[in-house]
């Protein structure tokens, strides 16, 4: 059975030995290189040609936003984007998904993680999940400028006068946040339906990842709150560690 090919990204030399050390005590994955930042990261994407890459997101030089956005241009290859659990570590995490990023794993301590070993099985489990998504990639910028271009981006009014008769649910989990960039934007603001969503989150990703899907959706979509009246035309994103009730 072949091995998952993989490429290591991220400025902290410590950081780079354990995630590496953790990825090869896994028969089936094979860490093939190491880059210190983006532009490190770009080279040996074209020269090594990985199954899957890990990247931390604040790096010097050319950061993993800006190194994302590239790779996804030049030679797309699944990305799993490593990020801190803070709101600017959410939001930049969302922000990467929209990129083309296929998931993300959040740092437990921050930027230099001594206990990065408590997400072990969460990287390990990822990358055997996204490896298989790399034929996928070429359309997704294609998808993406779609719905940025066809997004309406002014005030959305939201009619509670009008009954609820449908209901659209939705469950993800290991890429789900790029395959609801996907969908939700392309869903008409006259649907006759509302949509529930449950994702598989750290609290506070998911109040970001519901205002940049909002940004570029003709849809309101919003992170749920307990009570409250669910309407046609409306995205409920269940906040992070929680499931919906209706």
């Amino acid at each position: 059975m072949p091995v998952t090919r993989v490429l290591v990204v991220d400025d902290s030399a410590f950081m780079r030995k354990v995630i590496s050390d953790i990825i090869n005590n896994d028969p089936e994955l094979e860490v093939v290189g190491r880059a210190r930042d983006g532009l490190d990261a770009i080279k040996k994407i074209k020269e090594l040609k990985p199954d899957v890459v890990t990247m931390d997101i604040e790096m010097p030089g050319m950061d993993g936003l800006s190194a994302l956005a590239k790779i996804m241009e030049e030679c797309p290859v699944p990305i799993i984007m490593l990020s801190s659990l803070t709101k600017s570590g959410a939001e930049q995490t969302v922000k990467a998904l929209s990129l083309g990023a296929v998931d993300f794993i959040p740092k437990p301590s921050g930027q230099i993680s001594l206990d990065i070993d408590k997400v072990k099985d969460e990287i390990i489990s990822k990358i055997k999940i996204v490896a298989g998504t790399k034929q996928k990639l070429k359309n997704f910028n294609i998808i993406s400028q779609y719905v940025e271009d066809k997004a309406t981006k002014g005030n959305k009014n939201i009619d509670s006068r009008r009954s609820l008769e449908n209901l659209v649910v939705i469950g993800t989990s290991t890429g789900g946040p790029k395959a609801l960039h996907q969908v939700i934007p392309k869903l008409p603001s006259s649907i006759n339906a509302a949509i529930l969503i449950v994702q598989h989150m750290p609290p506070g990703f998911t109040r970001s990842l519901a205002e940049r899907l909002d940004s570029i959706s003709q849809v309101k979509v919003k992170e749920a709150e307990n009570n409250e009246l669910i309407v046609p035309g409306c995205a409920y994103i269940a906040p992070g560690d929680y499931h919906l009730t209706v």
